[in-house]
């Protein structure tokens, strides 16, 4: 048991050091983006995000889950003619939901442009997207594949191929024609993206194919009904919560530049104001989600297999450090946000509204990490029923928040932060108390919370004041960060090291698995 805890979370290191690679790449890319088309362009291209994200939910989001979880369940048991046929029906599923897709986009783009997004400049970019539904949908099968089966390498990189080649494609066109307008910029960015996504599939795709040629024995294997219907019970609830997290992404996108409008602002200000938030704060806020992600992933198909194997034990060995580490993880992320908001702003963006913007939504950091990794935890335990419900719930606060109070002029666009701040704490709270009930989990108030709490703590005021004096000293913003961040981390490491809350035995854990022994 002691092999498998900690050969989950050498899986999760490694896939979050691709995701830290990708996600790195994307933020250094949204930062040229900016630079390059202004708060205007990001401001499209987020209008154009959401309708993509609804599509590529209904086909990447729910089915790759299942596959996931069903593939582990099928190798516990040897039944490696089931794990083949699982990955079949799910590419069918998602071919047919994609094209039928495809078709909607193509016959309604001037619909959706003109009466949807409301800008006319989004027809192009919508119609060029439409390829990624099913390469996306196909992609995601194939990492459900290899999560199932514990082998993270071929996830890992396929969406570092992804990201580099769409920043390679991106930056040569953008800087070779720099004169390009709003709407060619943003057909530019979509269109390398559908070129990184197939570059990805490609890969995956041929990853899959050797690993299949091998010849294996098989135990009594379902049937392509009883499969189906397995893949349907998992995936419908999952791809309900995701498409109503696009739909509420999407209704955001919408409603937070019509309803800053509402309140008095004009159209360009109202469509800036939406592409900082969008573009350059949230990418900041969901920094910690390198990791978070790359554990929510990991965890699933574990959990999924313990359950099946009624280990109560592991699943809850699991459960406590997946915790552990998402607060670990998000705490110091807040405490940094929070201390430094404004500098950081005006280091990376050279905008002054995202510190402003920044400080306030990072408190909500901690409880969107929960939220994210107790919601693949449910799903895990093969409570996906629940795990959307309590989405649900929390969307329909942060919509309400939305449509009301931005509106108001005493509000703005803090009305849309006080709704997403609320919906995280409602959320995490949900999933935290069902995950404790259903694994009669004791809440470890000292190691999930206190400990690295109090770490973050340290490490922010330690920040914050060397941040200080330093420009008192006459350094610029950008030096005073580099000085003052190694600085900052090393008291938090430090102070985990004093508190005994730093898992050395898993660092000697990833070196003997490097090494091979």
């Amino acid at each position: 048991m002691k092999f498998n805890t900690k050969s989950l979370l050498y899986g999760t290191l490694i896939l979050t050091a691709a995701n830290f690679i990708v996600r790195f790449l994307g933020f250094i890319y949204r930062i040229f983006l900016s630079r390059m088309i202004g708060p205007q362009g990001m401001g499209l291209i987020q209008l154009i995000f959401p309708v993509y994200m609804i599509t590529v939910t209904l086909t990447a989001s729910g089915i790759p889950i299942a596959v996931s979880r069903i593939v582990a369940q099928r190798k516990a048991i040897n039944d490696e003619q089931g794990v083949r046929r699982v990955v079949r029906i799910a590419l069918l599923l998602v071919t047919f939901i994609a094209f039928f897709l495809s078709g909607l986009i193509l016959l309604n783009a001037d619909t959706i442009a003109a009466n949807v997004l409301h800008d006319a400049r989004t027809r192009i970019p919508l119609m060029v997207f439409f390829p990624s539904i099913f390469i996306a949908g196909c992609s995601a099968i194939f990492k459900g594949y290899f999560y199932g089966l514990k082998n993270i390498h071929p996830s890992a990189f396929s969406e570092i191929i992804e990201q580099i080649i769409r920043i390679m494609l991106v930056t040569g066109i953008l800087l070779s024609f720099p004169s390009l307008g709003t709407e060619a910029s943003a057909t530019v960015v979509v269109l390398c993206m559908v070129i990184g996504e197939l570059c990805s599939l490609l890969y995956l795709h041929t990853r899959y194919h050797k690993h299949i040629a091998k010849k294996y024995a098989s135990a009594a294997t379902p049937s392509n009904m009883m499969l189906s219907k397995q893949i349907f019970l998992i995936a419908v609830p999952v791809t309900l919560t995701r498409l109503i997290s696009a739909l509420m992404m999407s209704a955001n996108s919408i409603l937070i530049p019509q309803r800053l409008m509402v309140g008095g602002m004009p159209q360009h200000e109202a469509i800036g104001t939406f592409g900082i938030i969008s573009g350059m704060v949230m990418p900041l806020l969901f920094l910690p989600f390198t990791l978070i992600s790359a554990l929510s992933v990991i965890i699933i198909p574990n959990l999924s297999e313990n359950v099946m194997l009624k280990n109560w034990t592991m699943i809850r060995d699991k459960i406590s450090k997946s915790i552990f580490i998402t607060c670990l993880t998000a705490l110091p992320c807040m405490g940094l946000f929070i201390s430094l908001g404004a500098p950081i702003g005006l280091a990376l963006y050279r905008q002054p509204a995202v510190g402003n913007y920044l400080i306030p939504l990072a408190w909500s950091i901690i409880f969107i990490c929960l939220q994210h990794n107790l919601s693949s935890i449910l799903n895990g335990l093969g409570k996906q029923n629940r795990a959307a419900v309590h989405f649900i719930i929390g969307g329909l606060v942060q919509l309400g928040c939305t449509y009301f109070l931005v509106a108001d002029p005493a509000f703005g666009i803090y009305g849309f932060i006080i709704g997403f701040i609320l919906s995280g704490i409602l959320v995490a709270s949900l999933n935290l108390t069902a995950v404790i009930r259903i694994a009669k989990l004791p809440f470890q108030w000292n190691k999930w919370i206190v400990k690295p709490a109090s770490a973050s703590c340290l490490m922010a005021l330690a920040i914050r004041l060397l941040f200080i004096l330093l420009m008192r000293l006459g350094f610029s913003y950008t030096l005073s960060l580099a000085i003052a961040l190694p600085v900052g981390f090393t008291v938090l490491a430090f102070t985990l090291l004093a508190l005994g809350s730093i898992p050395f035995w898993l660092i000697k854990e990833v070196r003997k698995k490097l090494s091979g022994r």
